[in-house]
């Protein structure tokens, strides 16, 4: 089994570049190699003169699945070293999971089967330790194999996704949310297993996968009710049924208005449209390209708050690799030009959503960002360690944030659909899937 063998060549590489350090002074930390660290958990100390900083012990071990592997195949598992400890650094910008959920370190029990996985560049060997700083940590081995090592045999049963909720095990993200949040647009699509093959809810409207790297994608709504929410409907749109891409990113309250972006084919450019209707209960119309915002690709339109002439959008006309956030404003001329330098970076900016106080929330990387008061500050969880999330999008009265959680799951990322509370202090209270959520909770 390679991947197995690949597991085997981390552990025996760990033992290996442990035991070779004798003959260096044991009170000089020396540089190791980044690797997993696989082991049983001993103890976790809050850092009394470091609030939100945690030093976790375990012993170095190999998985007892891994072991069990290796035993089907005839082969003996590896050792590690007698007495091996790894100390690990632990704090608010670390994953720590459990079950493929965020959890809280309080919820681990000793003698816990835990993976570490290091962030780029922290470990060191001091004495007979593995010292390290953490950027994932796993409560179990199951949610770590799923991700990294599918083959090994701890998958997950297979998932039968249901049309009839919003969250699947392919992609939902994008979120518009209307009326308090009981009214949400939201795009979808299927994402790629770890065989390659697409998985996901079969949703109405979705075209076969194909063999491109951008999968289809198509905007779904659905409202709450006494019972919970209705089934997605597809949001449709003359003349786009074949289109590869077709999102919605804002909707005005009354749902007579939206912006969109279209893909129109496997490798084209996105470009952003308008469409209208009567009212609600009528079919969209058409989808008119907007005006004015410039030459190349314009993707995620949305509104300023309040207006209908103030168009923010994201492009890529400034690199291939990087995206950024550009407005067009009338009233200040008849170009489209970028934000300014506190909001785009070298990094790749995207995901805009307008609070009702006009405050801009939005992606930079795998961040998520909010600019208010004319200052970027990062969005906060109350939580203490980092959990994966983007997209955040604010009901119209301010109080619901909905945010786009990223799973880790073999191939590509699952992405769905949360929705926190936000407080008065600004920060997102946890959050809960969109599918068990209820507006007049809480």
């Amino acid at each position: 089994m390679r991947v197995t063998k690949g597991v085997l060549m981390v552990l025996l590489a760990l033992v290996l570049v442990t035991s070779g350090c004798e003959f260096l002074d044991p009170a000089r930390p020396t540089i190791q190699p980044d690797t997993e660290v696989f082991g049983n958990l001993l103890d976790i100390e809050e850092m009394p003169d470091e609030p939100g900083v945690w030093i976790v012990r375990l012993r170095v071990a190999p998985p007892r699945a891994l072991n069990r592997a290796e035993s089907e195949q005839g082969r003996e598992g590896p050792d590690a070293e007698k007495g091996l400890i790894a100390e690990i650094r632990i704090d608010a910008d670390t994953v720590v999971l459990m079950h493929g959920t965020p959890v809280r370190l309080e919820d681990f029990n000793p003698g816990t089967e835990v993976v570490s996985i290091p962030a780029p560049g922290t470990t060191r060997m001091v004495g007979d330790k593995t010292v390290l700083h953490n950027a994932e940590f796993f409560g179990d081995f199951g949610t770590y194999s799923r991700w990294r090592l599918p083959g090994l045999g701890t998958d997950a049963e297979g998932v039968v996704d249901d049309v009839g909720l919003i969250n699947s095990s392919g992609t939902e993200h994008a979120a518009v949310p209307l009326n308090g949040g009981r009214t949400l647009y939201f795009s979808a699509g299927l994402r790629r297993a770890v065989d390659g093959e697409p998985t996901g809810a079969a949703r109405q409207g979705l075209g076969p996968a194909g063999g491109g790297e951008l999968l289809p994608e198509r905007s779904f709504r659905t409202e709450i009710g006494e019972a919970g929410w209705s089934k997605p409907e597809p949001v449709v749109f003359p003349g786009l049924e074949d289109a590869h891409q077709v999102r919605v990113s804002w909707v005005n309250p009354e749902e007579t208005i939206c912006l969109v972006s279209i893909t129109a084919e496997e490798g084209g450019k996105p470009w952003a449209g308008r469409s209208q209707r009567l009212n609600r209960g009528k079919a969209w119309g058409v989808v008119e390209a907007l005006e004015g915002l410039g030459e190349g690709d314009a993707l995620d339109p949305i509104y300023l708050a309040g207006s209908r002439t103030k168009v923010l959008f994201v492009t890529a006309r400034r690199g291939a690799n990087q995206s950024d956030l550009f407005l067009l404003n009338p009233s200040e001329g008849a170009e489209a030009m970028a934000l300014e330098p506190r909001i785009n970076t070298i990094g790749s900016e995207w995901g805009p959503r307008v609070g009702p106080d006009n405050e801009l929330f939005f992606s930079r990387g795998d961040r998520q960002l909010l600019f208010m008061g004319g200052m970027v500050q990062p969005v906060h969880l109350d939580w203490p360690h980092r959990i994966l999330f983007s997209e955040a999008a604010p009901t119209d009265d301010g109080r619901w944030v909905f945010l786009t959680l990223t799973q880790l799951t073999a191939g590509e990322p699952n992405h769905d659909l949360w929705v926190s509370e936000r407080r008065e202090d600004g920060i997102l209270g946890f959050p809960v899937p969109v599918d068990g959520w209820r507006p007049d909770a809480g």
